[in-house]
């Protein structure tokens, strides 16, 4: 069981990479933007945008796993990224 999770986990990591890396590319220049803006631009680019945060939703969820089972501290804005991609969140 043990060594499945830690499949899973090492399976998860690259996408939690790739959500770094998008964050990163969508904050330059896009500041000023609000929810509503950024999901219309992932829309305008044919990016899925309920797909997107659902996965992100998921990836940050895990991240946040991780981080507990290690005694680390869970960065405020993660909390609060999951917080606001949260499906209930919707609209």
């Amino acid at each position: 069981m043990k060594n499945e999770q830690s499949q899973i986990q090492q399976a998860s990591r690259p996408f939690e990479m790739k959500i770094l890396r998008l964050a990163t590319l969508l904050s330059e220049g896009d500041e000023g933007l609000d929810r509503d803006g950024l999901r219309l631009a992932l829309d305008s680019a044919g990016i899925d945008s309920p797909a997107l945060t659902a996965r992100f939703h998921a990836a940050a969820l895990r991240l946040v796993e991780d981080l507990r089972s290690q005694g680390e501290t869970v960065p405020m804005s993660l909390e609060q990224a999951i917080a606001r991609t949260s499906p209930k969140d919707e609209g």
